[in-house]
């Protein structure tokens, strides 16, 4: 099963960090690279709530994980540091985890899952509002959840919580949450839509 992990930053960057210790027990099976996808640089408002150090300010973010991954002798983590916005980007995959800050992006996959019968997780936070949604049977089901005219970035914190310096955790909960699904996918385990307020 080839995979692609969508977004490195609030979500994504606790995820890969717990499926790296997953792969290392032998929790999560792999048979090639995983991919990790995010144009995005580290910056130093980003470092409360992402797992990022000071010392990688400035670098790519895909970069520093796969690199990081790899220090620990996990070698399997292929940083690819662009934005994944054509089809053609996805043709080689059978499995997406979407950590994504924008509705563009989650669309695409969704519709690409759909049309070629493959397989996705899309991990969502906003402070302590948290998402978790697998692929339905229905296209429609999953794309109710899409606001496609919303060309907005989001943060995986609540702009006010930012403002008054109150750092919630739902992202890394939704990260954990989602190394959860993974695991269930491999096992043969049903997933299931999750919305809740933490």
């Amino acid at each position: 099963m080839k995979m692609l992990i969508i977004g490195c930053g609030g979500i994504g960057s606790f995820l890969i960090e717990e499926m790296a210790k997953k792969i290392e027990q032998e929790q999560i099976e792999y048979n090639e690279l995983i991919h990790i996808a995010d144009d995005d640089i580290v910056e130093l408002k980003q470092l409360k709530y992402q797992n990022f150090k000071d010392d990688e300010i400035g670098e790519k973010k895909a970069d520093v994980l796969a690199k990081r991954c790899k220090a620990l002798d996990i070698k399997i983590f292929k940083p690819i540091s662009e934005r994944i916005e054509k089809n053609s980007q996805l043709k080689d995959y059978d499995y997406f985890i979407l950590c994504v800050d924008n509705e563009r992006t989650r669309e695409l996959v969704i519709n690409y899952a759909h049309r070629h019968n493959k397989d996705f997780i899309d991990l969502r936070a906003n402070g302590r509002r948290i998402f978790v949604m697998p692929k339905e049977k229905n296209i429609s089901d999953n794309l109710k959840f899409v606001d496609n005219k919303d060309l907005t970035e989001y943060s995986c914190q609540d702009k006010a919580d930012l403002e008054n310096n109150r750092i919630q955790l739902g992202n890394k909960i939704v990260a954990l949450m989602g190394v959860q699904a993974l695991m269930n996918f491999q096992r043969g385990h049903d997933n299931r839509t999750i919305n809740m307020v933490i």
